[in-house]
């Protein structure tokens, strides 16, 4: 959560959110893999937000964004967050 803004939902909302639909959406997403490549991200869109969902080898990384955010944006968030996971697989190496 960002400080000094409100959420539109409870914590345990979210917390039950994260922790067990999230990944849900995303295993049943990654399902279609071999028929559609490689999933790059999921996007709900409600009417007071866009979630947003980008999966690394090791993370989810969920953001909640204002929903009428340029589909571009969300495509360079996607980029940066892979930039980020090679960047660790990258220092993991390094320190094996």
């Amino acid at each position: 959560m960002r400080q000094g803004v409100a959420s539109l939902t409870p914590a345990q909302t979210d917390r039950d959110f994260l922790g067990v639909l999230t990944p849900l959406m995303v295993d049943s997403a990654g399902k279609l893999r071999p028929f559609c490549g490689v999933l790059k991200r999921i996007t709900v869109l409600y009417d007071k937000a866009l979630l947003t969902v980008y999966r690394t080898a090791v993370h989810l990384v969920v953001l909640s964004l204002e929903p009428n955010v340029d589909q571009a944006l969300l495509d360079q968030i996607g980029s940066t967050v892979r930039k980020l996971e090679l960047s660790d697989a990258k220092d993991e190496d390094a320190e094996a």
